[in-house]
C-alpha cells in the first residue's frame, strides 16, 4: 500500500497528538536522544501563540502506512516572509523532521512539502532549519554515542541517507566538542 502524506489540521487534538508523540516512538531506544519540552512543541503548532505566524506561514505533514496505523513520519515546511525578503530569495525550509527507517515514507513527505513550497512560488527548500535563528540547525552526522550539546540537533544515522536521496546536500558544518568528566584541565583554566 502506498504511503499516505496528510497535512496537519492543528484543530485536530489526534493530529497534533500524533504529530508531537512520533519522535518518541523513534527515539523510545536511544538512550543519547533529549526530547523537546512538550509545552514548547506545542507552541510551534499554535498559530495564536507563535509569532512566526504574524507574518509568514508553515505547513505541517503526517506519513501513514495505512489508516489505521499511527503515523511514520513527519515534516514541518516553513515559508519565512521576513527571510524571503531581506535576502530577496523565494526560499522555503523543511524542520521537525521525523521518520521510520523507510525511504518511501521520506520521500514520500518531503514530495508534500516540495508541492505545498512550488504553490507558493517558492523556488529552493532548505534546511532542516526551524522558525528562528535559535532553533536547532542541520542534521547530526558525527557522535551518536553521545548526547547532543545545547542547539545541536540530535538524530538517527540514517536520516542522512533519507535527506540526501530527496535531493539535499551538505552546505557547511557546525562542530560540538565533548569533553568527558575525566578530562584534565590545564591549571590556568
Amino acid at each position: 500500500m502506498p504511503v499516505q502524506v496528510r497535512r496537519l489540521d492543528p484543530q485536530s487534538r489526534k493530529q497534533v497528538r500524533d504529530f508531537l508523540d512520533l519522535p518518541f516512538r523513534i527515539y523510545r531506544e536511544i538512550p543519547q536522544w533529549v526530547p523537546p519540552l512538550q509545552m514548547e512543541a506545542r507552541a510551534m503548532l499554535d498559530r495564536q501563540r507563535n509569532p512566526f505566524y504574524a507574518h509568514s506561514e508553515a505547513a505541517f505533514f503526517l506519513a501513514y502506512a495505512s489508516a489505521e496505523a499511527p503515523p511514520t513520519g513527519r515534516l514541518a515546511v516553513l515559508d519565512n516572509a521576513h527571510y524571503n525578503t531581506y535576502n530577496q530569495e523565494h526560499t522555503a525550509f523543511f524542520y521537525l523532521f521525523e521518520c521510520a527507517h523507510q525511504p518511501e515514507t521520506a520521500a514520500a513527505l518531503f514530495e508534500a512539502a516540495f508541492d505545498w513550497a512550488r504553490r507558493r512560488g517558492l523556488n529552493q527548500v532548505i534546511g532542516p532549519k526551524g522558525f528562528t535563528a535559535l532553533d536547532g540547525m542541520g542534521l547530526l552526522v558525527k557522535g551518536f554515542e553521545h548526547r547532543p550539546a545545547f542547539g545541536i540537533p540530535y538524530n538517527p544515522a540514517y536520516y542522512t541517507e533519507l535527506v540526501e536521496a530527496a535531493g539535499f546536500a551538505p552546505c557547511g558544518d557546525t562542530v560540538s566538542g565533548y569533553l568527558s568528566p575525566q578530562t584534565p584541565f590545564p591549571e590556568k583554566i
